[in-house]
């Protein structure tokens, strides 16, 4: 089994506040602030500035838990406070690494979550649903207020191509709903990690360290290849679209470990600073499927092959 390196981050809470923006864009603000906020009940807080933090984090997690939502605000909110709640008791129980405790609390809350969804008279299908619709509504509003404010005109034959490839887009968001609250889940807990290293003067259990330093157990390559079975197989059709969403989640997180590769590259050759993450951010922007594919190969043969290893062998002997 082969753990992350899981070093102290170095630094002040300055260099965590462009992933907190980055965070909001994609999801809750309180899928980081719920699980910090937690982490800091855990630790033995002296510095008013921490106590300070703590009840910030704290506040934003009861704020959006209290408020009222549709259906899949509600399934993220469960999922967050199981995830949260496993996540501490693996914490303070067992000696795994951060990467694999935020790995398995976010399996365990998306397990518990669904099945909670049913308990409560729900489906997969209404989550579904919802997802779809608010997508939907959102992309027709935002072409409404732009037609309207003259922003851009559209013909009667690219209307209807716009609309078919949002109907497409919809139907694709609501599709993979549940891997992206995974994939919200476990980036919240990242971003928590970070923080709560940066704040708490002891902490419970390890700490996520540098990106470069991302790895996880080769087993997890079985999430990857037990749905790509399930997918290929014609007869399971009831099983390929919750297969596909493990798929999606397993790749993501292959896609992580190739950036994590890509870094301790970078690092080994002296390459780093602000430009030149600039200039691979504009790179990522230009030839996204295939920077996105590139890092996914490259988490694969990580993981197989144990990449940086074999780099920093020679430069050790």
């Amino acid at each position: 089994m082969s753990l992350p390196s899981e070093r102290a981050p170095s630094g002040g809470l300055g260099r965590v506040i462009p992933a907190w923006v980055l965070l909001a864009v994609v999801a809750p603000v309180a899928t980081a602030a719920v699980p910090l906020a937690a982490l800091l009940g855990t630790a033995r807080l002296r510095a008013g500035r921490e106590l300070a933090l703590a009840g910030v984090a704290a506040g934003i997690g009861l704020w959006w838990l209290v408020q009222a939502g549709e259906l899949p605000d509600q399934f993220l909110r469960a999922a967050v406070v199981i995830a949260t709640a496993a996540f501490v008791l693996l914490s303070l129980r067992t000696g795994v690494s951060y990467a694999h405790r935020a790995m398995l609390a976010t399996a365990i809350a998306m397990t518990a979550a669904s099945a909670l969804l049913y308990a409560l008279g729900s489906s997969w299908e209404e989550l579904r649903w919802w997802v779809e619709y608010r997508a939907g509504l959102s992309a027709r509003l935002l072409i409404g207020q732009g037609a309207r404010g003259g922003l851009f005109a559209l013909s009667a034959s690219q209307l209807a191509d716009m609309e078919r490839w949002l109907q497409t887009l919809t139907r694709t968001l609501s599709d993979f709903a549940p891997a992206m609250a995974a994939l919200q889940l476990l980036a919240g807990f990242g971003i928590a990690g970070v923080t709560y290293r940066r704040i708490a003067p002891a902490s419970v259990g390890t700490l996520p360290g540098r990106l470069r330093d991302f790895r996880f157990t080769e087993h997890f390559g079985w999430a990857a290849v037990v749905p790509l079975a399930l997918l290929l197989v014609p007869k399971l059709a009831a099983a390929k679209l919750a297969a596909a969403n493990v798929l999606a989640v397993a790749a993501a997180l292959y896609g992580v470990r190739g950036i994590a590769v890509a870094s301790y590259g970078l690092a080994m050759i002296g390459a780093g600073g602000f430009f030149l993450w600039a200039a691979l951010v504009a790179i990522l922007l230009l030839m996204l499927p295939f920077v996105v594919g590139g890092a996914i190969l490259l988490g694969v043969l990580d993981a197989g092959l144990n990449l940086r290893r074999r780099w920093s062998e020679p430069a050790s002997r």
